[in-house]
C-alpha cells in the first residue's frame, strides 16, 4: 500500500465506495421482500396539498441521467396508463442539490407531456438524510453524477401519509402484491 500511486488509491476507494453502495441496495431490497414499509415522519406535512386519497409515486433520479430515469419515467407513465382509477400524483425527487430549476424544469418537459410529473427537492437535512438511509443517492462527489451512479427504487406514499414503500419495480404484479399487503395490514 505504501508505493500505491495516489490516483490509483483514489480510484480503488472510489470503486469501493460503489460496491457499498450496491451491496446496500441490494441487501435493502432482498431482506425487505418485495417492498418494504418505513415510517415517513415528513410525508403529512410536505404532501398536504395533495388530495387526501392520492397516492404519491416518487422516483430518486438525476436532472441528465440517459440510462435510469427515463425508464423509471416510462415505468410511472406505464402505471398511469395501466391504472387510470388509481388517484395519483408523481414525483421526480431531484437528487442533486446543485441542479437549477431551469435544468429540471428542462429535464421533465419531455415527460410532462404524458404524465404530470412535479420536481421534489429536500428541503431540510431530515429529508436528505431520509432519502439517503433510502438509498435516493444524493451526490457527495461529482464523478458519481457523470456516472449516473444511483439507485433505482420507487417510493410510494399511501394516502395516510405515515409511511412510505420502498420498491424496487414498478408493474402490475408489484401494484397488486402491495396492494394485498396493505389491505392485509389495515384489517
Amino acid at each position: 500500500m505504501k508505493n500505491l500511486n495516489p490516483f490509483l488509491l483514489r480510484i480503488l476507494l472510489f470503486g469501493f465506495g460503489i460496491l457499498i453502495l450496491f451491496v446496500l441496495s441490494f441487501m435493502i431490497s432482498f431482506f425487505g421482500g418485495k417492498s418494504r414499509l418505513v415510517d415517513c415522519p415528513f410525508c403529512s406535512k410536505k404532501f398536504s396539498k395533495e388530495p387526501r386519497d392520492s397516492w404519491i409515486l416518487i422516483y430518486p433520479g438525476l436532472v441528465g441521467c440517459g440510462k435510469k430515469c427515463p425508464l423509471a419515467l416510462e415505468a410511472l407513465r406505464r402505471f398511469k396508463e395501466r391504472f387510470p382509477e388509481i388517484q395519483s400524483s408523481f414525483y421526480f425527487l431531484v437528487t442533486d442539490p446543485s441542479e437549477s430549476e431551469e435544468a429540471i424544469s428542462s429535464y421533465l418537459a419531455y415527460y410532462q407531456k404524458s404524465i404530470q410529473i412535479k420536481a421534489l427537492r429536500p428541503e431540510t437535512e431530515e429529508e436528505i438524510v431520509f432519502y439517503r438511509k433510502l438509498g435516493a443517492y444524493l451526490p457527495i462527489h461529482p464523478s458519481l453524477k457523470q456516472r449516473d451512479e444511483h439507485g433505482t427504487q420507487f417510493f410510494l406514499v399511501p394516502p395516510n401519509r405515515d409511511t412510505m414503500y420502498l420498491i424496487p419495480k414498478l408493474g402490475e404484479k408489484e401494484w397488486i402484491e402491495l396492494k394485498q399487503e396493505i389491505l392485509y395490514d389495515n384489517h
